[in-house]
């Protein structure tokens, strides 16, 4: 009996040193950087791509930190384009008929020319060329073979990014009557700062970016919660809008928030205040 007791308690110790090294050898997870406000950045993966290397290209993208949409039709992606209004979109994978939808795609932004990087998913070196040329001649910002690597993809986002935030504007104006300050995260309207709560705050700059544009109560589920199709309740919506409507006419700025009934909403500050 006291033999098989030592014995147990051999092996026992021997698992127990194997799982240790085990730790100890094996490479630590992958640490997610994205930020809940940080860059919007759209990923439009070809249907043809091995799902490994979409998943090292988002985790490229995320090392950014910024907030990665993943999408794989053509037609969710131009859905984004207006409802999330990214700031990048990169490209896994070119085609024949890329550019020509790229082109349409940015004649109908009314955001003006969406900036966007082509990382290549072709083995053969002549075809990748081709599409090399084809990406920059459509307006690539750059094109990354397949063999470069991914810390190319992160830099090049990187640079994109970084160019857009020395080039836009700190403050959005309208008019003079309504300032919102995207560095200190303030509002002033009529000259009277409100306060908002996070998410009021990025509805609400959404709307002065879109005036006059009907919202839907889908756009705006997607621009509470970060594009993440969440499914909100109506009473949710309901009552975030009436929060902000509420805040808005405490600040003059009675009116400015309209419901189109059975479409959504639509800000509409005066022109001359």
């Amino acid at each position: 009996m006291l033999l098989i007791f030592l014995t147990s308690i051999a092996v026992h110790t021997v698992h127990v040193l194997h799982a240790a090294m085990l730790a100890q050898t094996r490479a630590p997870l992958p640490i997610r950087t994205e930020s809940p406000q940080g860059p919007r950045i759209l990923l439009l993966v070809n249907a043809r791509t091995n799902g490994k290397t979409t998943v090292s290209v988002e985790m490229a993208l995320e090392r950014t930190g910024g907030r990665v949409m993943r999408v794989t039709e053509r037609a969710e992606a131009e859905q984004l384009v207006r409802r999330w209004d990214p700031e990048v979109m990169v490209l896994l994978g070119w085609s024949a008929t890329t550019g020509d939808w790229l082109r349409h795609l940015q004649l109908a932004s009314r955001q003006g020319e969406l900036p966007f990087l082509v990382v290549g998913n072709s083995a053969g070196e002549d075809h990748e060329e081709t599409n090399a040329v084809a990406a920059l001649e459509t307006g690539a910002q750059a094109y990354i073979p397949a063999s470069m690597g991914l810390r190319i993809l992160t830099a090049q986002v990187w640079g994109i990014l970084k160019k857009l935030r020395t080039q836009a504007p700190a403050r959005l104006v309208q008019e003079e009557n309504l300032c919102i300050d995207l560095v200190s995260l303030r509002v002033w309207i009529l000259g009277q700062e409100i306060h908002l709560p996070r998410r009021l705050f990025y509805l609400l700059y959404y709307f002065a970016t879109h005036p006059d544009e009907v919202v839907s109560n889908e756009q705006i589920a997607d621009i509470l919660w970060g594009g993440k199709s969440t499914y909100l309740a109506p009473n949710t919506l309901v009552v975030k809008i009436y929060r902000l409507r509420k805040i808005l006419e405490s600040a003059g700025a009675k009116g400015w928030l309209e419901t189109v009934h059975s479409f959504g909403y639509r800000f509409s500050p005066p022109k001359n205040v």
